[in-house]
């Protein structure tokens, strides 16, 4: 998905948030760092298409939703960087 990133942002953000959405919705916090991995490659791939206020609306979305699962929300911090 690196590499497709600049081709194929649409087809990496589709296929990056089918990843990282079950972790999240499963709550399997021994995998949330890999959920936030995923959630790396959704926040590249909107910032490609120029996409920024996508992106936060999304993460926004995904803190109202997972807000109380305090391991998630301290990954989600990598987010920022």
């Amino acid at each position: 998905m690196n590499v497709a990133v600049s081709h194929r942002a649409d087809w990496v953000i589709d296929n990056a948030r089918k990843r990282a959405e079950p972790i999240m919705e499963q709550g399997k916090a021994d995998r949330y760092d890999a959920a936030v991995n995923w959630l790396k490659k959704v926040k590249a791939a909107y910032i490609q298409l120029g996409q920024k206020a996508e992106w936060s609306a999304y993460r926004s979305k995904l803190e109202a939703a997972y807000g109380r699962k305090r391991k998630l929300m301290e990954l989600f911090k990598e987010l920022n960087k």
